[in-house]
């Protein structure tokens, strides 16, 4: 068994990491998971976690956000800096909301949404997390809705309950292997960690 430190900006991919760790069936392990706090502590902490990743294997995720690429991100984050080969830096293009609508019949079961209205290039959108929440706003019943959604007159916000609503979701309907069929960058992730686990 292979006892790995977490590293993520949020709750939200924390669960979604921990899903892809627990693929490999025992194989890998979370030891120590860094408690989220944003894009910005994530990036400040990469040079303790690269002096950390040859003793503790390290699983990095971090989202795209409005950056052109994944490898343009590394070359910034990395600058020149050595990537330890034990450090598995991965990017959710563009945020990781974009890997659970990829799980379309998942989603559409779990927030009674169309089938036909989930997206089928999750990766191509500008914003998936509001399109996840455009979903929500439209299809979805009032206390699904109630807790996902916070709207003070300007469209759906994230609400109180997001993550946990959401983290309920991965844990319950979220089926990465068919995800990885519409997200390249998951597809990625899922292939790294079982080359860690199992070589």
């Amino acid at each position: 068994m292979i006892s790995v430190y977490t590293a993520v900006e949020d709750r939200l991919s924390s669960i979604v990491l921990e899903k892809l760790i627990n693929e490999t069936d025992g194989a890998v392990e979370v030891g120590v998971p860094m408690p989220p706090k944003g894009s910005g502590d994530l990036k400040k902490k990469l040079p303790s976690l690269i002096k950390l990743a040859p003793n503790v294997p390290v699983i990095m995720l971090t989202d795209l956000d409005l950056k052109e690429c994944a490898p343009s991100l590394a070359a910034e984050w990395f600058k020149n800096k050595k990537k330890p080969e034990s450090l598995l830096f991965r990017v959710a293009v563009r945020e990781v909301e974009a890997w659970l609508l990829a799980d379309r019949a998942g989603f559409a079961e779990f927030a009674h949404v169309p089938l036909a209205k989930v997206p089928e290039m999750p990766e191509d959108l500008p914003d998936p997390k509001q399109t996840l929440l455009n979903l929500i706003w439209r299809y979805s019943p009032a206390d699904l809705k109630s807790d996902l959604i916070s709207n003070h007159g300007h469209g759906p916000e994230q609400g109180l309950s997001y993550n946990e609503r959401l983290g309920q979701f991965v844990v319950q309907y979220w089926n990465p292997a068919r995800a990885s069929y519409q997200s390249d960058s998951l597809a990625r992730a899922r292939k790294r960690i079982a080359e860690l686990a199992f070589g």
